[in-house]
């Protein structure tokens, strides 16, 4: 059909072409005789045959060769076109398959939250038919509260160009809604939302549980801590009274040997106490001088230097922050001997803020740097410093010992970008 579509359209063109070269013999003809009363007619005809031959064919050439390119565009582009028409087609048909076969809520919305498209999965959720959504509005099918919170949250795609998400709860049943933004290439806006609505009831509902598994075992194990400490406490006691009324030297020997080891007891459980802290609650904004000044208050140290531009800064770090300070002070105390000098400063590096401490105590072996960190490792219950590094990995913060032995320790302590923010005048490093 489309080749005799060709050869009709080419019927005007031959029909010209055949008129033009009878105009052109025509007038030649006349011109010469005319010009030439005397020519002899055969020479005549032969030189108008030639003539008109020659501009026969280039009359000709041309136009058909212009003709016959066009008709090949248009056949590119033609076969272009239905291809591209396929591979949409085949496209559309991916990406329904897709949308229908997921589990998850599927609909899109224009600027005005008009529906656009919704999956079998969400008419099924919301009884609908496929024919009555048409056109129809989000708040046709919620009420006015849903549609509120829904229009403000298509508003913040609208102008942010992103993803906004929200869990919400309808029917007893949770769900976690996310809006994505359908950006228009070529004027780079957004000209519709498609919103991903997801059932994470099973979810909730194991969080739920798993929060009220852990507020029990949390709950025993403070009771058992507490009763465990008491008890300790007056075992502690019955031993210091032993020792004080028994004269043997044998005995009062390992009665302090057992004191001892009630020491070590007691600190396991305050330790197993604090662990079991770190990540319960949500990391928080906290500023070093202020934590600093409460962590060395139990412990009545006077001769901690604070840099002054550590007022300045807050870090974003577990509650049990504070820890961390107090175990850092606690350590230089213990090892510095009777007139420790503990300070804490900060440093600026192009990735990340530095904040040091250093005593003048002995210092740590070069071999044994990285085993001060580790559970169990030093001369006390070794606990310390491995309870330090967990804290402080809650929000990806870091610790490292790196003095002079001999010269006093050196812990510093590296916060990432993201994790440190000015709160005071502009910090200059």
């Amino acid at each position: 059909m489309s080749g005799m579509n060709e050869h009709k359209a080419l019927y005007p063109v031959l029909a010209l072409i055949f008129l033009s070269m009878l105009i052109i013999m025509f007038v030649y003809e006349l011109t010469k005789q005319v010009l030439n009363p005397s020519i002899d007619i055969w020479e005549s005809h032969a030189i108008t045959i030639v003539f008109t031959s020659v501009m026969s064919v280039i009359i000709v050439y041309f136009p058909l060769r212009s003709f016959y390119r066009q008709q090949q565009r248009t056949k590119e582009a033609l076969r272009h076109q239905q291809e591209a028409e396929e591979k949409l087609r085949k496209s559309e048909m991916q990406y329904r398959s897709f949308v229908e076969s997921v589990e998850d809520s599927i609909y899109t919305v224009d600027r005005d939250c008009r529906y656009l498209l919704i999956n079998a999965r969400h008419l099924l959720r919301r009884g609908l038919s496929p024919d009555m959504y048409a056109g129809k509005l989000y708040g046709d099918f919620h009420s006015v509260e849903e549609t509120t919170i829904f229009a403000g949250q298509v508003a913040r795609v609208l102008a942010s160009k992103s993803q906004v998400q929200d869990e919400y709860e309808q029917n007893g049943q949770y769900y976690l809604r996310k809006l994505n933004p359908v950006i228009d290439p070529v004027v780079n806006d957004v000209i519709a939302i498609t919103v991903i609505s997801s059932d994470i009831t099973d979810r909730k509902n194991a969080e739920k549980n798993l929060e009220t598994i852990n507020r029990k075992l949390n709950l025993m194990n403070d009771i058992t801590r507490h009763d465990m400490l008491n008890q300790l406490t007056v075992l502690n006691s019955y031993l210091t009274l032993a020792g004080e009324q028994s004269g043997d030297m044998v005995t009062q020997k390992y009665l302090v040997k057992s004191e001892q080891v009630i020491d070590a007891i007691l600190a396991q459980i305050l330790f197993a106490r604090d662990y079991q802290k770190i990540g319960v609650e949500s990391p928080q904004w906290q500023n070093i001088a202020v934590t600093l000044v409460k962590a060395r208050l139990p412990q009545k140290i006077t001769s901690v230097a604070i840099d002054d531009r550590c007022s300045e800064i807050e870090i974003y770090a577990d509650p049990l922050f504070e820890k961390v300070l107090y175990n850092l002070l606690d350590n230089a105390v213990r090892y510095a001997g009777p007139q420790p000098a503990i300070k804490f400063f900060l440093q600026e590096e192009p990735d990340r803020l530095v904040l040091v401490c250093e005593d003048n105590g002995p210092g740590v072996l070069q071999e044994n740097k990285e085993k001060i960190f580790l559970r169990g490792f030093g001369k006390n219950t070794g606990l310390g410093l491995f309870l330090i590094r967990e804290i402080l990995a809650i929000t990806g913060i870091s610790i490292r010992e790196c003095g002079e032995e001999g010269i006093g320790s050196r812990f510093e302590i590296a916060i990432p970008v993201g994790k440190y923010r000015v709160v005071g005048k502009k910090y200059t490093g």
